[in-house]
């Protein structure tokens, strides 16, 4: 810089040499182009009122606020710099400052380390000594920034001017005065130019394909497109230009068709063996196969083990060598996307010199060994090709040093970048260890940051920080996150954006335990503000955001949920005919004998007197219920005729005819007659019609068509439904509301359900239940009711019972069941069995109890005499076996 009298002591020797109307002529000019500035309230006088250029001035306005605040910490990243700001000129009238503007301080790590580099390249080697004389720092400071800059070779030590002490010499500089041949470009600028490259932002996602190879994750394009959202991830996957596959050696990502032809060229002519062949003759053209009409004239796993083994093993080198892709297709009332194959046989490969060209393009500067992980042609033939290329002068070689001079590769028009000047992009940025730009450096980044699972946090080309986080079912674990203090700020920032992102894949809750290895209650009012800041509060020991930690026993939960459901002794029904009324539709009898004191009438003789119907439910079981509720249930399916499985071009007529019959008669036998059907080709035909809910079984054992709902709109139905359903839960988890609602819901409409009633303060979201690492909604005012109510019965859930689906978690993680009759004992499950229910007898055919299996028995003996049933067992029960 140069002093308010355009002088600088450092520099007279360079200056006396020039008059002072020169000098003052080119100062004006550098005003009038806004290329130099004057900064105050710096903190110091050496500094206040001075000329500097604009990024310099940063330089020394952040050095001087922080030059006290940073004698009290070892490392200048972690001092705190919220607040601090200095003033700089912004408005001139000749050399006077019409207006100063206030300025926040920038990275002090980063200004630290500029003005050294920025010493010792334009004044040569330095001591420590003579640098600590030119910046009033801790020694310790200093070391640390030099020690730093030494590991990532910006700098070397040696003796150059001097054999007394040591000397700190830019790298490039030492290369140079050492005889060191060839032009030499910095291992940082080479770095920073394939940031820029890497992080250029886009306003299409499909763009960004062009510029990549591929993609893995959706937050690798957080920072790469903008107003990009990790909801826009799930509509690219689904989209017919993107493909799924085997891209680069190993690695699996995502890319669009127009990449392929580079990808192929890449690749050698691959070798098929004859099973191989036949799969991959089964496609024509572009067709799209599922995994199972592929394999649909093969015998099946259960006939032959050994060639499904062989068959799985031919798609997999399929699918390695890029001969097939995957792509991706939604099917209504199906919660999984459908995985389809293709092939890449009509797809031209580029030759393989464009190829290399293309891919140097994208990726460099590049060394010659990373190529290797990009490329599966022999050795011979990549560095024949380089050189040809080289020669042709489609690409240059550029030396970096990595310490020792390295050779990258790079098109010329990047070789000009590596040679222009330029600030570095100083952003933070959250990635992934699979992230384009991260993986390129992926051993420098675990040699600073050590190996492990983590988030490695960059600014700029450094990384600075881990978040150690884990995706626990529907909520983010924050283990522990290590970042320092003078970047919390700005860091906050971009994770506020990371967590609000994972709100578009249902998980909008997060939980911190430690912060900087120490435990985040610990940690100083500073930290904990700029964690409230974006939505964080302390709870207990740790800090949560988005919910609430209130835990109570799973057993008080469940009291109130089989009080609200009829099934606690004190809200039973007096008997079957008000217990029916209760609920929207039932099973079997088992599932209504629970909810009422007296059974006289069995369900199959009340359907005529309750006009009751059976048809098929959300969840695809047959259930009795009344006409309108089919009714609504066919309106939320939404299905088209035509889209149902088994319906073709051969009897659509046929149903549409039968969908008629129906509306205004219910014999089937004279739907038979007039048509000259046979019962089987009867019951062939309406089976879609049936399974989808489309006819109904009526009370008179006729059937029925079932006609859509009209008068509301579809989501105000399928909204209406979802809230009268979670009516009757105090808690419930997505999961279990999932089940419950069956996959004619996607989930992110059951989410928005959920969302609205928190909004409107109905529900609390947040960990309700002890034990359960699942998010719950609840309802505050039923659960305060837990301790009114008298402990619950023993009784059993049979699998047919509405509430079963609730459960299904707890009979597959303690039972080993996927679905079964539950055996309660003091409001907790205690054993889980199977039986068979034929001939009028509970014939149990699995059983699986713990340390209570002789109460459990009891109980399940209560539940055969309510029913009035004979029980009998094929297994050893409490030490028998119970033969009729």
């Amino acid at each position: 810089g140069l002093n308010s009298d355009l002088k600088n002591p450092l520099y007279d020797s360079k200056l006396k040499e020039l008059d002072t109307s020169v000098i003052s002529e080119w100062v004006l000019e550098l005003v009038q182009s806004g290329k130099i500035t004057k900064i105050k309230d710096t903190g110091s006088e050496l500094l206040d009122h001075k000329w500097f250029g604009m990024w310099m001035a940063e330089v020394h306005g952040t050095l001087g606020k922080i030059m006290l605040q940073s004698s009290e910490v070892e490392n200048l990243r972690d001092t705190s710099v919220q607040g601090l700001t200095y003033e700089w000129a912004v408005e001139f009238d000749g050399f006077e400052v019409k207006k100063w503007a206030k300025k926040r301080i920038t990275d002090p790590y980063e200004a630290m380390r500029f003005k050294i580099c920025e010493l010792l390249g334009s004044e040569g080697p330095k001591t420590l000594e003579e640098l600590s004389e030119r910046l009033p720092f801790p020694n310790s400071q200093i070391e640390s920034i030099l020690h730093e800059l030494e590991v990532r070779n910006v700098i070397s030590v040696g003796f150059y001017l001097q054999t007394n002490d040591a000397e700190f010499i830019l790298r490039v500089d030492e290369h140079k005065i050492t005889g060191g041949e060839g032009d030499i470009v910095s291992y940082r600028a080479l770095q920073n130019l394939i940031l820029e490259k890497s992080f250029k932002l886009y306003n299409d996602p499909y763009k960004a394909f062009t510029s990549h190879i591929m993609f893995q994750k959706p937050q690798e394009m957080l920072e790469r497109v903008s107003e990009f959202r990790f909801a826009d991830w799930k509509d690219l996957q689904i989209d017919s230009d993107v493909i799924r596959g085997r891209l680069l050696h190993n690695r699996v990502g995502f890319t669009t068709l127009e990449n392929l032809p580079m990808l192929l060229g890449l690749r050698p002519e691959p070798f098929m063996n004859e099973l191989e062949q036949e799969l991959y003759d089964k496609f024509e053209g572009d067709e799209l196969l599922t995994r199972i009409e592929l394999f649909e004239e093969y015998p099946k796993q259960s006939e032959d083990k050994a060639f499904h083994r062989q068959l799985r093993n031919a798609l997999h080198n399929l699918e390695r060598n890029l001969l097939l892709v995957n792509q991706f297709e939604e099917v209504q009332g199906r919660k999984r996307r459908v995985t389809l194959y293709r092939t890449t046989r009509n797809i031209k490969p580029l030759p393989f010199k464009e190829s290399l060209l293309e891919l140097i393009r994208r990726i460099g500067p590049i060394k010659p060994n990373t190529l290797r992980l990009y490329i599966t042609r022999s050795v011979e033939e990549l560095v024949d090709t380089l050189r040809d290329l080289e020669k042709a002068g489609q690409i240059t070689k550029v030396l970096a040093l990595q310490p020792e001079p390295t050779e990258f590769y790079c098109l010329p028009s990047d070789n000009k970048k590596l040679n222009t000047h330029s600030r570095e992009d100083r952003k933070i940025r959250i990635l992934t260890q699979s992230d384009p730009f991260c993986s390129r450096f992926i051993w420098e980044i675990r040699n600073i940051l050590k190996s492990g699972w983590y988030l490695p946090v960059f600014k700029g080309t450094d990384a600075i920080g881990k978040i150690l986080m884990f995706k626990i079912n529907d909520y983010l674990e924050i283990k522990d996150m290590q970042i320092p203090y003078s970047y919390l700020e700005e860091f906050m920032d971009s994770f506020e954006t990371y967590l609000e992102n994972y709100k578009d894949q249902l998980v909008d809750i997060a939980l911190i335990s430690n912060f900087n290895g120490e435990p985040i209650v610990d940690s100083d009012e500073i930290v904990r503000e700029q964690f409230e800041r974006i939505g964080f509060k302390i709870s207990g020991n740790r800090m949560i955001r988005g919910g609430v930690i209130s835990p109570m026993s799973r057993e008080k939960a469940e009291r109130v949920l089989f009080y609200n459901h009829n099934l606690h002794q004190d809200s039973r029904m007096p008997n079957e005919t008000s217990a029916l009324t209760s609920i929207s539709e039932i099973r079997d009898d088992f599932a209504l004998r629970g909810r009422c004191e007296m059974y006289r009438v069995d369900l199959k003789s009340m359907a005529a007197s309750e006009r009751l119907h059976t048809g098929i439910n959300l969840r695809n079981h047959n259930t009795y219920a009344p006409l309108k509720y089919f009714q609504k249930l066919l309106s939320i399916r939404d299905t088209d005729l035509y889209d149902l499985q088994g319906v073709d071009d051969e009897n659509y007529d046929s149903l549409i005819e039968a969908l008629e019959f129906f509306d205004k008669n219910s014999d089937p036998k004279l739907f038979m007659d007039r048509n000259d059907m046979k019962r089987s080709e009867f019951r062939k035909l309406i089976r879609p019609l049936i399974r989808n809910g489309y006819i109904i079984q009526d009370y008179r054992e006729g059937f029925k068509t079932v006609n859509k709902v009209t008068e509301l709109e579809l989501w105000d139905l399928k909204k209406k439904f979802l809230i009268e359903t979670l009516a009757q839960f105090p808690t419930i988890t997505l999961k279990q509301f999932s089940k419950l609602a069956g996959p004619s819901f996607k989930p992110e409409e059951l989410k928005s359900v959920l969302f609205d009633l928190e909004s409107d303060d109905v529900l609390i979201k947040g960990f309700l239940i002890d034990d359960l690492n699942e998010v719950c909604w609840g309802r505050k005012d039923e659960l305060e009711k837990s301790d009114t109510l008298s402990p619950m019965r023993d009784f059993v859930l049979p699998p047919s019972d509405p509430l079963n689906p609730y459960f299904t978690d707890i009979c597959r993680q303690r039972f080993g069941f996927g679905t079964a009759y539950l055996v309660f004992h003091n409001g907790e499950p205690v054993a889980a069995f199977k039986a068979n229910t034929r001939n009028a007898t509970i014939d149990v055919t699995d059983w699986e109890a713990g340390k209570d299996e002789n109460i459990a028995w009891r109980i399940v003996k209560e539940f055969a005499w309510e029913h009035q049933m004979p029980l009998t067992s094929q297994v050893r029960i409490a030490g028998r076996i119970i033969k009729k």
